[in-house]
């Protein structure tokens, strides 16, 4: 079976039934080494080792626009609901200016969540030292961290990897920090996109990590995008709380919120284009592509995971109903574990959805799996060799489709989720030690 990197949303994403580009959108790919955040113009970045993970890998990365632009910065931020939120998330959200972020600093392999005062003090460190370096104020650098939960961050290795990182800046270390960032991640989760609108010609890029650890409640992992547009903070605001709505915060992988989830936008003006109300839609509909493929990206990285399965929900009675139905469905280890070995048992999906939906009548139901109606009128459908057939080469391929239609009502939701197989296990029971 396929596994992650060799699945067509990272290798050829135009090839994937389930990622499309909008019109005057154009992918940019370069090599071996996409730069991601730092395809758009005035953007500088770097990926130390500090010595945070055992491991000797990069672990602090370093994002700034460059001094001359920071006058025309417009960024803005999404940040997990998690009520155990970890202090870097806090210190972002209560000791930034979430409209002029002008940096983004990040460790790897320690998640300072569940650390108290202490961890805390530590965030403040970093967004201090961050500032000092690049010569800003601390109001203006946000803060990320991502790995084990519990334990304390030595200030003063997350410190020396700041300098490191702030020292070794350039206009092409979009890699760099994206593999500072990394942790049980298999591949890197970059994209560039060239984009053509009505008043010009823009840059977007973006990078994240994840692929355990993430379900629909906001952002799912780390994900830091730019763009040499020049946008207005309300405008970048409503952009990326529209767009996480549509493509982070339908994904999961194993239904566990992040304490550490995060998104950042940052905005430089750098192209000169100045977006009207014509171009920020369009801008906006790259903006979605963008995000979506790195979610399917994650998805599809998903700590093991063999396939992205594409569920879409419709007729529900109301969009609560909807969204619960495809969370239910798309967090069900007996229906992922059956998309893993590519068995068509539509009973799962049907007792997942049923469960949210107990006690009402649904005989209107039915549903579809790439496209082969196996169920109608809430029985089973008596199918053709042909169909037959075509239901299991498609249960065999990298993306799965399914359609459950619940004949209630108007409302609709999506998830994109992945299977469930023995490396999860394998990898989950083993991240501590």
């Amino acid at each position: 079976m396929k596994r992650g990197g060799t699945h067509p949303v990272v290798e050829a994403p135009e090839s994937s039934r389930l990622f499309t580009l909008p019109d005057g959108v154009r992918l940019v790919d370069k090599g071996a080494r996409p730069q991601g955040i730092t395809y758009p113009l005035g953007f500088l970045a770097s990926g130390v080792t500090a010595g945070i993970k055992e491991s000797g890998r990069r672990d602090v990365g370093l994002l700034a626009v460059e001094p001359s632009l920071l006058a025309r910065v417009a960024s803005a931020a999404v940040y997990t609901s998690n009520a155990y939120a970890a202090a870097p998330v806090i210190v972002s959200q209560r000791d930034t200016v979430a409209s002029t972020i002008s940096a983004v600093v990040v460790n790897s392999g320690n998640a300072n969540a569940c650390t108290g005062k202490q961890g805390l003090a530590v965030a403040r460190a970093m967004q201090k030292e961050a500032a000092r370096q690049l010569d800003l104020p601390a109001a203006r650098v946000a803060v990320a961290s991502t790995g084990i939960i519990g334990e304390l961050l030595d200030p003063e290795v997350v410190a020396g990897g700041i300098r490191q990182a702030a020292a070794v800046l350039q206009p092409f270390g979009g890699q760099d920090f994206l593999e500072a960032i990394m942790t049980t991640d298999r591949f890197s989760k970059a994209c560039a996109l060239e984009v053509e609108t009505k008043d010009g010609t823009v840059r977007l890029g973006g990078c994240a990590k994840g692929a355990g650890m993430i379900a629909p409640g906001m952002a799912t992992m780390i994900c830091v995008v730019t763009t040499d547009a020049a946008l207005t903070p309300g405008v970048a605001r409503s952009l990326l709380t529209r767009e996480i709505g549509r493509t982070f915060n339908r994904v999961s992988v194993d239904g566990q919120m992040s304490t550490n989830d995060c998104v950042f936008l940052l905005s430089n003006g750098a192209s000169g284009v100045y977006l009207t109300a014509a171009g920020a839609t369009q801008f906006g509909s790259a903006l979605r592509a963008l995000l979506l493929r790195l979610c399917l990206m994650m998805v599809a990285d998903g700590e093991g995971a063999t396939k992205i399965v594409h569920l879409r929900v419709r007729g529900a009675g109301g969009d609560d109903e909807a969204r619960r139905v495809a969370r239910a469905v798309a967090d069900s280890p007996l229906v992922k574990t059956a998309m893993y070995g590519s068995d068509p048992n539509w009973g799962r999906i049907l007792c997942a959805a049923g469960t949210v939906l107990a006690g009402r009548a649904l005989p209107r139901t039915y549903l579809e799996i790439g496209g082969v109606r196996v169920v109608q009128d809430s029985r089973a459908v008596s199918l053709t060799p042909e169909s037959v057939r075509a239901l299991r080469a498609h249960m065999a391929g990298s993306e799965v489709e399914i359609l459950l239609h619940l004949g209630q009502g108007r409302a609709h939701d999506e998830v994109y989720f992945s299977d469930l197989g023995h490396e999860y296990v394998n990898i989950n029971a083993e991240y501590h030690t």
